[in-house]
């Protein structure tokens, strides 16, 4: 034992060494992992496939694996009494819109998809889906918008069945019913006819 030091003292100043070791080592983990998910990047919901990501949107996009969009049959945001189905858009390729009043990027990109829907009126439907937001908020914000395509009430159901994780979330869907794409993040007038072009074949 070294000169002067007790037991006590070692016992103390080795569990000291411990801790400190604990700590440095649970920042290390953390700051490992997150480095390692800053390289993996968003994950990308189940629906869609990354296989083929289109570089020029302004969120991020994924093209679609085929599958059927699911259906739905909700009340229209103006009128509740009223119903806004994705049926009514059968044999025309559709645009569906997932957003919300609260909700900065929906705020942003609503002008491009009011402009796109009008540029492509009776090619392309288009229909907005308020998803968790107040009735009053949301139709207060789309008249100020001046907003001309349909607009619904979206309820838990159906914001899960389209795996809806974030804000707003678009999806593409062919005359068919098909999912050909989902974007997810905020479009441009600019990317949202881009993507209309690429994916229903479909230009101004």
């Amino acid at each position: 034992m070294a000169p002067g030091r007790h037991p006590d003292n070692l016992a103390a100043s080795a569990g000291w060494r411990w801790w400190t070791v604990a700590v440095l080592a649970v920042i290390v983990g953390a700051t490992a992992g997150t480095a390692i998910a800053q390289a993996i990047g968003p994950a990308v919901p189940p629906t869609v496939s990354s296989s083929a990501p289109f570089a020029d949107t302004g969120g991020l996009f994924s093209k679609g694996n085929g599958q059927t969009a699911p259906g739905w049959s909700l009340p229209a945001l103006a009128n509740p009494a009223r119903t806004v189905s994705l049926r009514q858009f059968r044999g025309h390729p559709a645009v569906v819109n997932f957003w919300a009043s609260w909700c900065p990027p929906c705020r942003k990109e609503m002008p491009a998809l009011q402009q796109v829907s009008r540029l492509l009126a009776g090619r392309v439907a288009f229909v907005g889906l308020d998803t968790q937001d107040q009735r009053s908020a949301g139709l207060a914000f789309a008249r100020k918008m001046r907003v001309t395509y349909p607009l619904a009430t979206a309820n838990a159901q159906v914001w899960t069945a389209y795996n809806v994780t974030a804000l707003p979330t678009t999806y593409f869907v062919s005359g068919h019913g098909t999912v050909l794409g989902e974007d997810f993040g905020g479009m441009t007038r600019t990317s949202l006819l881009g993507l209309i072009r690429r994916l229903f074949g479909i230009a101004p």
